[in-house]
């Protein structure tokens, strides 16, 4: 062997060499980790919707004051239950985010990512968690207010909590993420097709009710009865995309 040989030999060797894996050992690492999202994926479909339900059956337990009270009523009831308004807060933000975490992983399995109904989600899920979020801020708001003395800031900050926010949620948030999910699930087996007919009903339900909450009482409870059945849709959607990811390989 010539000692130009060894030369390019020697310099060969310190060259890295990249480590391919076989295309079964690439397949496997990708159905992992498509498995591996699918489960939390779904994990955070059931576990959202059951902070939601804490934090709207928690205060109907502690004498919530969703009427009209006087200001210094407000006050002593946020300084006697100052901790309820921190969790709440907690609750209601965490609960909301995870929900919307689940509706994005079905979305990426959908393939409708770029697609409008995509568009529609992912919008849609950016002003709820932007309503949700302003309206947790006014939660923690209100037990700082009435330790300060602030009345005023109270009454202003129970009024957006009990009439304002829940009228605005059915008008945009629900519907454009309903309608989304639904058309994006629509012609895809990534749930049964059940789920897709049902989210968008619920969207027109919802803007339907959102509509009504604006004049009527009635609209409101009504939005309070889609807010119910949007509630038992995400997690029996959560668990039938667990069961799902059971038995499929990616």
């Amino acid at each position: 062997m010539s000692r130009s040989d060894a030369s390019n030999r020697g310099d060969a060797g310190n060259i890295p060499i990249a480590v391919m894996k076989p295309p079964l050992a690439q397949a496997a690492d990708v159905s992992q980790t498509g498995r591996r999202l699918r489960t939390l994926g779904a994990l955070a479909g059931i576990i959202g919707p059951v902070l939601l339900a804490a934090y709207f059956t928690v205060p109907a337990l502690v004498n919530w004051p969703y009427a009209a009270e006087s200001a210094g009523q407000l006050t002593a009831y946020a300084t006697a239950h100052r901790p309820l308004f921190y969790v709440g807060g907690w609750l209601q933000a965490t609960g909301a985010l995870l929900s919307i975490v689940f509706l994005l992983v079905l979305l990426q399995f959908s393939g409708a990512r770029g697609t409008l109904a995509g568009s529609a989600v992912v919008t849609g899920c950016a002003v709820l968690l932007s309503v949700v979020v302003v309206e947790a801020s006014l939660l923690e708001v209100v037990p700082v207010a009435a330790a300060n003395g602030d009345q005023a800031t109270v009454a202003t900050a129970f009024d957006l909590i009990n009439r304002v926010f829940v009228r605005i949620y059915p008008l945009a948030p629900a519907p454009l993420v309903f309608a989304g999910i639904g058309f994006a699930l629509s012609g895809t087996t990534v749930l049964p097709r059940v789920f897709a007919r049902t989210a968008v009903l619920i969207s027109g339900l919802f803007l339907i009710a959102g509509l009504a909450a604006v004049f009527t009482t009635a609209g409101l409870i009504f939005a309070g009865v889609m807010s119910v059945a949007e509630a038992i849709w995400i997690p029996a959607a959560a668990i039938a995309f667990a069961r799902t990811t059971a038995r499929t390989r990616i």
